[in-house]
């Protein structure tokens, strides 16, 4: 395939989007490292949009490799050649969330649960962004990437910024359909709580793999798919999942806190039934063998 500033050879296509296309590639100033190229496509805007991308690409190409967090991967790079823009990012070795999900046979309340928390510490950590919080915009289970060692890491940043007051943030080109909140669609725009809907939707598809599109916002309570489910999660997921705004929790550190007590109850409930199958068959045994057998 071919090679990027004489440095990055393409070796495989990772995925591809509306805009961009993911590639996986060696850096030959690294031995050979492998790293993720993504690439964004500016055929067909006028030269004023050229211009706006360009200005909109350099502001969130800094503000990635700034960033550093275990649930992050690194930005290494950034550059324009042709009519492509380019970001170079660490390779992550493993399966979206989609895939995983997917491929199973329906993961477990936990499971959901500590993914729900491992991606509510990146985004406390990009809210808590200085000098300003920093939107993620676009999370989905496409967008999350699970390890072959568990780790989880949110891998596509799209349309990641500052939340300043006093820039354009042109986010209007990124709404992922089901994912994305009603503001986007609606105002083109969203602000720290987007991200909290975006959250909810994704674990409510993890645990549902629900078509969230057909409800148009009006998603039922998680129990009518998953009668099963804990109760406390499905109320943390509801308000997640509040049309308006300011409904939901107004901070990510509320909705972890929420998640951590529903993963507690979880388990409790979890060690009970487990204790009071033991105490059953050791009274069934009893039963059969009698005390001396003890």
């Amino acid at each position: 395939m071919s090679e990027l500033q004489g440095r990055y050879r393409l070796i495989s296509n990772l995925g591809h989007g509306n805009f961009a296309t993911v590639y996986l590639a060696s850096d030959k100033k690294k031995n050979g490292d492998l790293v993720a190229i993504k690439a964004i496509y500016t055929d067909g805007f006028s030269e004023r949009e050229f211009n706006e991308l360009m200005e909109q690409f350099e502001l969130e190409a800094k503000l990635l490799m700034e960033l550093s967090h275990p649930g992050l991967p690194k930005v290494m790079a950034y550059f324009n050649q042709g009519a492509y823009f380019y970001i170079v990012m660490e390779w992550i070795a493993g399966k979206t969330m989609h895939q995983t999900v997917l491929e199973s046979d329906g993961i477990t309340q936990d499971q959901a649960l500590q993914w729900g928390i491992s991606i509510a510490d990146v985004l406390i950590y990009l809210h808590s962004h200085k000098p300003y919080p920093v939107i993620l915009g676009d999370l989905k289970p496409s967008n999350v990437m699970i390890t072959y060692d568990g780790a989880l890491k949110v891998i596509d940043f799209g349309v990641a910024r500052y939340f300043a007051p006093s820039r354009n943030p042109r986010t209007f080109a990124m709404v992922s359909p089901g994912f994305a909140p009603p503001e986007k669609h609606n105002r083109f725009d969203c602000d720290l709580r987007g991200d909290i809907y975006s959250l909810g939707a994704t674990l409510y598809w993890a645990l549902t793999e629900a078509n969230l599109v057909k409800y148009n916002f009006a998603i039922p309570p998680l129990r009518e798919l998953r009668p099963e489910a804990n109760h406390w999660l499905e109320s943390v997921l509801a308000k997640c999942l509040e049309y308006a705004p300011e409904r939901r929790y107004s901070s990510v550190e509320q909705v972890k806190k929420e998640l951590l007590s529903a993963r507690k109850e979880l388990q409790g409930r979890h060690e009970r039934a487990m204790e009071k199958t033991s105490n059953i068959l050791e009274e069934l045994y009893r039963q059969k063998y009698g005390e001396g057998m003890y």
